[in-house]
């Protein structure tokens, strides 16, 4: 399934939506009719560079995950490292417009394919505003224009040449800093407390399995690649 978005560019995208997340391609308030448990949803992505699903070359460079670091004058959580996101709005046509348009806000990037859910969701409850209020967080790993499919075969200084090229643009009112992390560094922090300090163990815990997942479709792709070339 595809969608037409004319956010983030002034020309429409093809979006690329697989079958099976259909259900987000949808507005708000009916995701609410069919989900009256929740009164409000946030949205947020794992980009990877290069993207998990082209790697069926084992001598390309690792993937690794954008990250970024939240204003020092952010009330909530400052000077933590999260991914891009944000709430999804009522006036987005859908959900996953939601999600195009915070990925492209903050960090420049234009979505053109949601590769798959990461997860089921994390919920929350929170009272700020006098009345309870229950929260959920949806994260999907999605590709991205700037990034593309193809895969940069690379080595010493090139690698990280590769990883500075890729045009990320802050918002300045809402994150900091950027860096493309590798899962040594995720896990690092996730047992060990070190690096960069991420806002939940939770969202560390799903980027973990965001790689692993991505690491078995590598396989499945490079398994794929030398039975074809039996035949």
């Amino acid at each position: 399934m595809s969608t037409q978005t004319s956010a983030p560019t002034a020309q429409p995208i093809s979006i690329h939506i697989p079958h099976t997340l259909r259900c987000y391609a949808t507005p708000l308030h009916s995701f609410f009719a069919r989900n009256p448990s929740y009164q409000r949803v946030v949205c947020s992505a794992f980009v990877f560079a290069p993207p998990t699903a082209s790697q069926s070359n084992s001598s390309a460079t690792d993937s690794r995950l954008l990250l970024v670091k939240r204003s020092a004058a952010e009330l909530s959580f400052p000077n933590l490292w999260e991914i891009p996101g944000g709430s999804v709005a009522e006036e987005d046509p859908t959900i996953l417009h939601s999600l195009a348009r915070e990925v492209f806000e903050e960090t420049g990037l234009r979505l053109t394919r949601v590769v798959r859910q990461a997860g089921e969701g994390i919920e929350w409850t929170d009272n700020r505003t006098g009345k309870e209020r229950k929260w959920l967080k949806l994260t999907f790993e999605i590709e991205v224009a700037e990034i593309g499919s193809s895969i940069p075969t690379v080595g010493g200084g090139n690698v990280e040449r590769y990883f500075e090229s890729i045009p990320v643009e802050l918002d300045p009112e809402e994150h900091q800093e950027y860096a493309w992390a590798t899962e040594k560094e995720i896990r690092e922090f996730l047992d060990e407390g070190k690096g960069r300090e991420i806002g939940w163990k939770e969202l560390a815990g799903q980027m973990l399995k965001a790689f692993e997942v991505g690491r078995m479709s590598k396989e499945e792709a490079m398994l794929e690649d030398e039975t074809m070339r039996k035949y």
